[in-house]
């Protein structure tokens, strides 16, 4: 028989996957969800049973409606609906036979498991594994018998068994990859988007969502030169800077490298990642890509970690036509050209002239805000450099871009972060999308060089970071959007617990694996085995003597039971304990009461050998002792 609990925790545990798998169902499916489960809560409260006629309608409609809308989301979102749709409606069936109570629960794992597909946090990752554990004891009253239904110390002390078996099964398991892997393509992208404007990145910096974190292995970069490049912008139309057709990337060079680092990246459904200047090593899923970027080889659905070797140098030119791609100038800003060519007339090497436009943005009085003025006019960069000279980081890299390029200099925008804030506890950096950034990058003897007038008009963002390069007034415009208190600051001190479990679990693969093994290898085995061997044999000795004592403790009572018992009648052969117990309630009724507690008291002793119910047989032959017949 179905225990009664049963129903209720079912609809407690869906109800709360409903509220965690909200990010992979759609409004309607979790509002249709949501009734489902109110209308089966309803029923068992009124005792009134849903014919199956209903229920089976109700499905076919349901399956009628995920098919209207395929065309409108992914084919993982829908396939996770349709599971959640029939662990729903299988709540209907589990009253009338047990087997759909099992099926039931079957689903409830599966669907629980898919809760890894939208997040991998520390946090969720709990909440994942309390539902399971909840769902495991709805497995646990299938089967328990009705008197064992309440969990005692033996299932727990099992589960501990158990665990590090699961431990040595996920470190040493050869890692598989995914079953299948699909593209989230109508969800919402954050971090860069695949183009810039003069007014681009504000709405970035207005998110204080993680971007990536980053662990070195040795040196550390000073914070001026932590420029994380993801995305190059080669084609200009006039106020959109968009990634032009690139060819193949370059085979990295073999040679030393300066920094050695590990990222944790976000999900950020892009395929662009993040590395410093120019790199010579990889490690991980991923692959080089043009302009010296490095790129995934799929979205960026989940947590993604890789390890980089770069030197923080310039990035190296890899062709001719790289250089004739980055001067095109189709569309006209007359005073930026004038300008440009006047300065090129006075610095005839790109350096020279880089140099120059730095003393330009310094002398000209121009400042940094979130909050620039609207650029209305065709000629953008000539009414940003000689109208309002007001900006944003968007705004200094594409006007600088555009006066190298009137130079006769090849020049490109490059998006990505720049700087990040190091966490104490657990060593590491981390940037968030506040510290998204816009830089040039110049051609000067065949290197790709770093140009950042945000460094001339405000210093403060690179060494401190954004909020000190604000006014008053825009410090206090951002801090509406990061609320700070000690809420905040705890919840900051938690962040490198969930960093740790992103690099110790979650980027766990084939590379650690090898790692382990190749230490195995090395080990001393023979110490190690004569070791298990001495422990295993100490330990069956301990075993025996606390058998050992065990069966004394059990022939004493006895002993004592019969010495005891003996005025009340005496024990024939063959006659077990229990029955010669129960003989004496019959022939003694007045002693009934404590003859039968300490029938009760003997069999749990015989059993589970509790030394508490050793101490309460002894209590009872006492008072047995006491009467007298």
């Amino acid at each position: 028989m179905l225990n009664p609990g049963f129903v209720y925790i079912a609809l407690l545990l869906q109800l709360l996957l409903l509220a965690l798998l909200q990010d992979g169902l759609s409004w309607w499916s979790s509002l249709v969800l949501l009734c489902i489960l109110l209308f089966k809560y309803t029923s068992v409260r009124a005792h009134k049973p849903v014919r199956m006629m209903t229920v089976n309608a109700l499905a076919v409609l349901l399956c009628l409606l995920l098919l209207s809308q395929l065309w409108q989301q992914d084919m993982q979102d829908s396939m996770l609906q349709l599971l959640f749709f029939s662990a729903a409606l299988r709540l209907f069936s589990i009253a009338s036979e047990l087997r759909h109570a099992k099926k039931l629960v079957w689903v409830q794992y599966f669907l629980i498991s898919t809760g890894f597909m939208l997040n991998q946090s520390l946090w969720f990752a709990g909440a994942v594994f309390l539902l399971f554990f909840s769902n495991l004891y709805l497995h646990y009253l299938l089967f328990a018998p009705v008197q064992r239904r309440q969990l005692h110390w033996s299932e727990f002390r099992l589960l501990l068994w158990v665990m590090p078996l699961c431990i040595a099964l996920f470190v040493l398991f050869p890692r598989l990859p995914p079953l299948w892997q699909t593209d989230r393509q109508h969800q919402a992208q954050t971090g860069l988007a695949d183009e810039l404007s003069l007014g681009g990145l504000e709405r970035l910096v207005q998110n204080d969502s993680l971007a990536f974190r980053v662990e070195f292995n040795s040196e550390k970069p000073p914070q001026q030169e932590l420029y994380w490049r993801a995305k190059v912008f080669e084609r200009f139309n006039g106020q959109h800077w968009l990634p032009d057709v690139l060819p193949a990337s370059a085979p990295l060079s073999a040679q030393q490298a300066r920094y050695h680092y590990q990222l944790v990246v976000e999900p950020h459904f892009q395929r662009s990642l993040f590395s410093l200047g120019q790199v010579h090593q990889i490690q991980g899923q991923i692959r080089p890509g043009a302009a010296g970027l490095i790129e995934s080889y799929q979205q960026i659905s989940r947590r993604f970690s890789y390890g980089l070797s770069s030197d923080g140098e310039a990035v190296a030119q890899q062709n001719n036509e790289e250089a004739t791609r980055n001067l095109r100038l189709p569309h006209s800003n007359p005073q930026a050209s004038a300008l440009a060519l006047q300065l090129k007339q006075q610095h005839r090497t790109a350096s020279d002239y880089a140099q120059a436009l730095y003393q330009h943005f310094q002398n000209n009085q121009f400042s940094y805000s979130l909050r620039p003025p609207v650029l209305n006019k065709e000629a953008q960069i000539d009414q940003f450099l000689f109208e309002h000279q007001i900006g944003f980081c968007g705004h200094y890299a594409s006007a600088a871009a555009y006066l190298f390029r009137a130079a006769g200099i090849p020049a490109r925008v490059v998006g990505g972060y720049q700087g990040g804030s190091w966490q104490v506890p657990g060593n590491y950096l981390q940037v968030l999308q506040k510290d998204a950034h816009a830089w040039v990058e110049y051609l000067d003897q065949g290197r790709w060089r770093r140009f950042d007038a945000t460094a001339i008009v405000a210093p403060l963002r690179l060494t401190q970071g954004l909020a000190d390069a604000l006014s008053l007034s825009e410090r206090q415009f951002l801090d509406q959007f990061f609320q700070q208190g000690m809420l905040g600051e705890w919840l900051q001190q938690l962040e490198w617990l969930d960093y740790y479990w992103s690099v110790w679990v979650l980027s766990f693969d084939q590379n650690e694996q090898r790692f382990i093994w190749q230490h195995l290898q090395s080990l001393p085995w023979l110490w190690i085995g004569a070791t298990l061997l001495a422990s295993l044999l100490l330990a069956l000795v301990l075993y025996l003597l606390v058998q050992h004592k065990a069966e004394n403790q059990n022939h004493a009572l006895r002993r004592l039971m019969f010495k005891v018992l003996k005025p009340y009648g005496l024990k024939t052969d063959n006659q077990t304990m229990e029955s010669y117990l129960s003989d004496l309630m019959l022939a003694h009724p007045q002693q009934r009461a404590t003859l039968d507690q300490l029938l009760l008291a003997y069999q749990r002793f015989e059993f589970a050998e509790q030394q508490e119910q050793l101490q309460q047989c002894r209590k009872l032959l006492y008072q047995l002792s006491k009467n007298k017949l």
